[in-house]
Order: C-alpha cells, then sequence, then structure tokens
C-alpha cells in the first residue's frame, strides 16, 4: 500500500514539473519579460535617448538625453543627505556604467533565443545569466534608490524576485543528462 502511494505521489510530483515546464517555456517564453523589460529600460530609453540627444539635440526628448536623466537621478538622489553625499557626484563615471549594465540581460536574452532554450527539455544557461544579470543590475538600483527614498525602489524589489523566481525556473527545467 506504501509504495503504491509512493508511486502516485511521484506520478503526481511529475505531472505538477510538466505542467511548470510547459506553462513557463511553451506557452509563455520567460524571455519575453526579460527581453521587454531591459530592452525598454536599457537600450530605448538610455542608448537611444542619449545618442538622440547627441544627434539632434533640439527634436530629442529631453527626459532622456544625458542632461534629463541627470537631472532626474541626480534630483532624486538629492533628496535624500546621504544619496546626496555618496551618489550625486558619481552620475557622470556611473552612467555609462549603468546603460551597459541595463543593456546585458537584453543581450543574454537574445543569445538565448538564438540557442533555442525556449524549446521544451532544453538546457537554459544563456537564460539563467541572462536571470542572474538581471538580478545584480536590479540589485544596484534598488540598493541607489533605496538609499535616496526614491519611489522606484517599490517596483524593483519586484523585479528581483521576477528575475529570482525565473533563475529557479531555469534551474529547475534543466535536462539530466546520463553519465
Amino acid at each position: 500500500m506504501k509504495i503504491a502511494h509512493c508511486a502516485q505521489f511521484q506520478l503526481t510530483l511529475l505531472e505538477a514539473q510538466n505542467m511548470i515546464k510547459k506553462l513557463a517555456f511553451q506557452i509563455i517564453p520567460i524571455q519575453i519579460f526579460f527581453f521587454i523589460f531591459w530592452f525598454k529600460n536599457g537600450f530605448i530609453d538610455k542608448v537611444m535617448g542619449v545618442t538622440l540627444g547627441i544627434i539632434t539635440p533640439e527634436t530629442a526628448y529631453q527626459g532622456d538625453t544625458w542632461a534629463g536623466w541627470k537631472g532626474y537621478i541626480v534630483g532624486t538622489w538629492d533628496k535624500s543627505q546621504v544619496a546626496h553625499a555618496v551618489l550625486s557626484p558619481t552620475f557622470d563615471f556611473m552612467f555609462p556604467i549603468l546603460i551597459l549594465l541595463q543593456c546585458l540581460p537584453f543581450i543574454l536574452i537574445i543569445r538565448s533565443v538564438l540557442a533555442g532554450e525556449f524549446m521544451a527539455e532544453k538546457e537554459r544557461p544563456w537564460l539563467l545569466r541572462g536571470a542572474f544579470a538581471s538580478i545584480f543590475v536590479a540589485g544596484c538600483m534598488v540598493f541607489t534608490q533605496t538609499l535616496a527614498g526614491a519611489s522606484d525602489g517599490k517596483y524593483l524589489w519586484q523585479f528581483i524576485a521576477f528575475s529570482m523566481i525565473a533563475s529557479c525556473i531555469s534551474e529547475t527545467n534543466k535536462v539530466s543528462k546520463p553519465r
């Protein structure tokens, strides 16, 4: 009797894992969410905004130019004495690093898609790297926003949680290789 219950439990657990795999990667590939978030926040907002501000300063949206981002970010940091003293003087050095870091997750996701990692029963090393890059970037951003007491920290905490879930899904969906 115990063996039958054990086998039935294992079968149920296996069915649940298969449903998670199907939901996460066959129906709604998680790469879509990462790509859209970081493509918009890293490439469109920062790279394209700053580039358009340099090429066509008279027609570019001023909020997305270097001066616009500096005004917004440093203005947010200046609301806190600690952030004003520690972070505000480093903007010109840190902003290019932030741009590169925000572009890294979506570049890794492109690599993941090109490798076919959205397919069922496929290992997802590039997705995992993208999830870890996302956790790191969101963690850096939430640190500065929390230090400054900014409201942006709320959605960043949620995105860190989403990134952690994605890395767990990626790890649990690995194909077991025979040795």
